[in-house]
């Protein structure tokens, strides 16, 4: 796993404007060896999982691997007596490495499927437009007066409204939301089965091949399927005022969502004299089908079932790019990079679409770069400077023309930034230590967000923002057999210019969302090794971050979209290599406090007159063992 902060629009392309988190999986070797590992725990939490690599001949290696975890639910749903939040996974990968003798070529094939079952997390209704002290009323700074807020839910559902006891066991939204409050933070009234149905296919095909000592080329393929079908719930409550679902058809119960991905990219890398280099060349066509079918409170014999906004947007992306590395001297060295991409975007209604004449393309072309400097002051300590730039394509709504049937189109996002920083990695005394500490700035033009308005989500382009701040991490081994280490981080986002059109309306953001300002993390590790070759390590650590809005209208026509600021605690205790053998074991509490918190949410008070939140993980323990060989 390598994590990459800021722009990367270089060598990544088009939409790694905030950094890029790059997953390998383990390369076959030519060596026989394997692994297993079991693991039993709370929730009935079992986790199977296992690889073994075959190496045939001196040329092939084949890898199998896998992976099976089962967790019943921490949610539970009093309306229809279910767990939500379980998980029923299976996934299957095989890679192939071939690497003959005789000639200078690498070729690793990677198949890999995965089945994902069990009922998705639920939202919490968390507060309603004039019910439990939310604001019914707002000011619009666009036109300088105080505006109502969208109240159906309530009118519908609230005291003397036609649906006020619809659900048995409730006389109103404010009785509802009263004895919600009194029931346990993982239990809830909802009116879906939240049940998932999910697949993803992955195929990937490296081959490199070296055209000198100082000279590769490589060919990187790959295919990327995934389709999930939801029954969400969408408001967390036990009414059916803006249900996803509710048709006759057989994808009509909930939500369709489907991708089709493929690319492929060419790349020469090497070096000639002090300078390093890779360029490159890249296509890649997207397909993306939603399929979301509505119902508008079947529960009050409404208009039930409304139809479906069933759409496919396309995304065809060209790029060509390259970038280097010279040594200006054995301690200075210059990067510099500089990637064009030309994008081509389509969206495409279905006939049976509730927007079926909505329909649409677009072509944008931008450059993403990379400037930087690095100088090694010594051995341990490196100083550095970059500045990058980069970008993200334009697109369309496909649920838009429900209020707004000519503005479905969204305008690309632009974005650079100025990171400085050191980093150390040596000794203090004679106590092994690191230390990374990066200070950013970076503007963003244009940038997309997508609030809930009228019945769905809309995306839209906010003039101008900026997010600064600074990273710290570090760790440093007081004795063989203690190591401490943490990582502190601040941001400040804002938007410097809050103006913002979405789906043809203006509106005035503020503040930044899903952004706190602080969060860090303090971790101890004790290690022990025993006279029979095994080690004992204990590991604690700590993570806290402050609170967040979770949308970014709180200021006008979404308030009290707020999440609190939670610590969480982990600890783990191992027996690792037990009496010398290949066998380890552990034990392992997360979220060793039990902490109630929320990690998100649905702010959906301009749709529907009510903001939900979504529930984090509670108390999970459990025993797992491994055996390598």
């Amino acid at each position: 796993i390598q994590v990459l902060k800021g722009p990367q629009g270089t060598l990544f392309g088009r939409n790694a404007t905030g950094g890029a988190v790059l997953y390998s999986s383990a390369a076959p070797t030519h060596e026989f060896e394997g692994y297993a590992r079991a693991g039993y725990g709370n929730f009935n939490n079992i986790q199977l999982e296992g690889a073994i690599n075959l190496p045939i001949g001196d040329a092939l290696a084949i890898r199998f691997s896998g992976m099976r975890r089962m967790r019943d639910g921490f949610q539970h749903n009093l309306l229809l007596d279910l767990d939500a939040n379980t998980i029923d996974a299976t996934v299957g990968r095989v890679s192939v490495l071939i690497e003959p003798d005789s000639i200078p070529i690498t070729n690793t094939f990677v198949f890999q499927y995965g089945d994902y079952q069990g009922r998705t997390g639920s939202p919490k209704i968390a507060n309603a437009a004039g019910v439990n002290g939310a604001s019914a009323t707002y000011f619009d700074p666009i036109t300088n007066t105080t505006r109502p807020l969208v109240t159906n839910f309530r009118d519908v559902y609230g005291a003397g409204g036609p649906g006020a006891t619809i659900v048995p066991g409730f006389t109103s939204l404010g009785d509802f939301l009263t004895k919600q409050r009194n029931i346990d933070f993982y239990e809830f009234y909802g009116n879906q089965t939240n049940e998932r149905d999910g697949s993803q296919m992955v195929l990937t095909n490296t081959t490199e091949i070296e055209l000198s000592d100082s000279l590769t080329l490589k060919n990187i393929f790959g295919i990327n399927d995934v389709e999930s079908y939801e029954l969400t719930d969408v408001d967390g409550s036990p009414y059916e005022f803006l249900l996803v679902g509710g048709g006759p058809g057989p994808e009509d119960g909930g939500y369709t969502f489907a991708t089709s991905q493929i690319s492929e990219e060419l790349q020469l890398s090497g070096e000639v004299g002090d300078v390093t280099f890779i360029f490159g060349a890249f296509m890649a066509k997207d397909e993306i089908r939603n399929r979301i079918p509505l119902a508008i409170t079947r529960d009050l014999g409404g208009p039930g079932y409304i139809g479906a906004y069933d759409f496919l947007i396309s995304y065809d992306s060209k790029a060509l790019y390259g970038q280097a590395t010279a040594a200006l001297t054995d301690r200075l060295n210059l990067t510099a990079g500089l990637r064009y991409t030309w994008e081509a975007v389509d969206i495409v209604q279905a006939a049976s679409s509730l927007l079926f004449t909505v329909n649409g393309e677009r072509k944008d072309a931008k450059p993403s770069w990379l400037v930087g400097l690095d100088y090694q002051v010594s051995d341990d300590v490196m100083l550095y400077i970059n500045h990058r730039g980069s970008w993200r394509t334009g697109g369309f709504n496909g649920t838009s023309g429900a209020s707004f049937p000519n503005a479905a189109a969204f305008k690309p996002e632009t974005t650079y930034d100025f990171e400085a920083g050191v980093k150390f990695a040596g000794f203090l005394g004679n106590m092994p230590a690191r230390l990374n500490l990066a200070i950013y700035d970076q503007y963003i033009k244009d940038v997309q967000r997508a609030p809930y308005l009228n019945i769905s989500a809309l995306a839209g382009n906010v003039n101008a923002a900026r997010v600064s701040g600074f990273e710290v991490d570090g760790s440093i081994d007081f004795a063989d057999w203690l190591e401490v280490g943490g990582a502190l981080s601040y941001t400040d986002a804002r938007f410097t210019d809050p103006t913002a059109t979405v789906a043809g309306a203006n509106f005035i953001f503020g503040p930044y969302a899903d952004s706190p300002d602080w969060a860090g993390s303090l971790y101890a590790r004790l290690s022990f090794d025993m006279d029979d070759g095994s080690e004992v390590a204990f590991r604690s650590e700590i993570y806290s971050q402050s609170m967040f809005f979770y949308s970014n209208l709180n200021d006008t026509i979404v308030p009290n979209a707020e999440i609190d600021g939670y610590t969480l605690v982990n600890v783990r205790a191992e027996w690792n290599d037990i009496s010398g053998s290949q066998i380890s074991a552990a034990l392992y509490v997360q979220n060793l406090t039990d902490e109630e918190y929320n990690v998100g949410g649905f702010p959906l008070i301009a749709v529907t007159g009510q903001n939900s939140v979504l529930p984090g993980t509670p108390r999970m323990y459990g025993l797992e063992a491994r055996i390598d060989f």
